[in-house]
């Protein structure tokens, strides 16, 4: 496991392996599980003041789900992220094991890629499910 910090010592070494191995996660990936939880709970995947106030919008929705809303979403993500890109997600999480004040910046690349796949999935569940609820 240590020869994991001797091949990517640095965020430009792990950016290099990264690069070449990774494959995009798109809304089609995460659509099934997505769709089916906001079918199963309908507006409750958010705070209930939040709905109450009529003012759910694209700006700010994703703050405001509920804990369990946000677990769901971040375990569709996860799944599918890993199901495409196993190598990165277990060379990632070993580096955070093995330093894990270091692997931040070593694997910031992967921790990028991960949120900006994770926001655009959710702006089109938004624009596709929720918004058809409000």
């Amino acid at each position: 496991m240590e020869d994991l910090l001797k091949l990517y010592p640095n965020q430009k070494a792990f950016d290099t392996f990264f690069h070449m191995h990774y494959k995009p996660v798109t809304y089609e990936d995460v659509k099934e599980a997505m769709e089916a939880f906001v079918k199963e709970v309908g507006l409750s995947l958010f705070f209930d003041e939040y709905v109450k106030s009529r003012k759910v919008k694209k700006e700010d929705f994703k703050s405001n789900f509920s804990q369990a809303a946000s677990f769901r979403f971040e375990d569709a993500m996860t799944e599918a992220f890993y199901e495409k890109n196993p190598g990165i997600y277990e060379t990632a999480f070993a580096l955070y094991e093995l330093a894990p004040r270091e692997s931040a910046a070593i694997t910031k690349t992967f921790h990028e890629a991960y949120m900006q796949s994770y926001t655009e999935c959710l702006d089109r569940l938004f624009d596709e499910v929720i918004v058809p609820l409000l």
